[in-house]
Formats: structure tokens, sequence, C-alpha cells
């Protein structure tokens, strides 16, 4: 624990996700041993030290949160010494995966069920001049294209999510303040999607 530890600190950041998932590995393999007082205090340690801050593997799940996973599962007594420090981080880090986990196809789906609501829309109530509201489908879509093919947290992701939202903002307050012919539903649908992404990369 202590050479996984060290190396997970020593390597590129690139590599560090690798490392953090070996050592979760290992702390689940040790915990399903079986518990007693000498692999309680491994994890104390561990957890007391502040060593394991800040190591994440690339699904999400820290080392820390691990390590209290594994001390819980050994049960009493050893449960019982867990920090509520720690525990509320367990809580956010499972929280936090959750989320991640929603798929980028959920945001598009909102997204093309406002478009068919704006064209059914537009179809019983026809409006002028369509070339604002062209426009704002066009731009949406190409910012939900830079959220699905973007991971999270990168720059690409959060221009996606800034124009998306712009955008989307623009298209239905212009429509309920009657300033210009844009989609209404395209609007709320790319804020709905802006929401659920920002979920995501949260």
């Amino acid at each position: 624990m202590l050479v996984l530890t060290e190396q997970a600190r020593r390597v590129p950041e690139a590599e560090r996700p690798l490392v953090a998932a070996r050592l979760n590995l290992q702390l689940s393999r040790m915990a399903r041993t079986g518990g007693d007082r000498l692999v309680a205090d491994t994890f104390l340690r561990l957890l007391e030290s502040g060593r394991l801050t800040g190591l994440v593997d690339a699904k999400g799940r820290t080392c820390r949160a691990a390590a209290v996973e594994a001390l819980l599962s050994l049960g009493f007594p050893y449960a019982l010494e867990v920090q509520p420090e720690d525990l509320a981080h367990l809580r956010a880090n499972t929280l936090q995966r959750k989320t991640h986990r929603l798929k980028p196809g959920a945001c598009m789906a909102v997204l093309v069920g406002g478009i068919g609501a704006q064209v059914v829309h537009e179809a019983l109530f026809r409006q002028g001049d369509a070339s604002l509201l062209t426009s704002q489908v066009g731009l949406s879509l190409l910012a939900m294209a830079a959220l699905w093919l973007a991971p999270p947290r990168t720059p690409v992701y959060r221009v996606g999510l800034l124009m998306l939202t712009l955008v989307s903002l623009a298209g239905a307050v212009s429509t309920v303040l009657g300033v210009a012919d844009m989609g209404l539903w395209v609007g709320l649908a790319g804020l709905v999607a802006a929401f659920l992404a920002a979920l995501r990369e949260g």
C-alpha cells in the first residue's frame, strides 16, 4: 500500500489515475480478506496521513473514498472509527460519480425533443422569417456536438456548455419578450440540456 501511494505521488499526472485504480483495487482486496486490527489500522493511517488526498481513478472514484468504504466493510468495531469528514467525503464522491454517469445522450434527447416540439409549433402556428430560428437550432446542435464528443472538464466541453446556455437563453427570452422570432421550445429544451451537461461535469 505504501509503495502504491508513493508511486501515485511521483508518477506524471497523466498516469496518476491508473495508479489510483490499482490502489483502489488493493484497498478492496484487503477489505475482502477479512478485518483485523492490523488491516483497520492500515486504512486509518492512510486516511489520517492525507496521502490519499487528490488521488482519483479514471472513473472518478477517489482513493480516500475507497479507503473509507474498505474500513466500513470491516464492520464492528472498526467501522465506528471512521471520521465524520471521511464519511462526508464518501457521500460526496458517490453522488459525484452517479452524476458523472449521466450520458450525453440524455442532453441530446432533450434538445432533439425541443426541436421536434418547435417543428410542430411552427407547423401549427406559422411565423414569418425563420432565419433566426434556423440559426438558433444550428448553433444549439453545434454546441451539443461539442458536449457529445468532448469529455467533461475540458475546454471544448465548457465552450460547448457556455454556447448552448447563451443561445438557448437568448432564444427563450427573445421569444417571450417578443423581441425576435426565435424558438421558445428549442430555447427551453436547450436550457434543460445545458443544466444536465453541467451536472455531468460537476
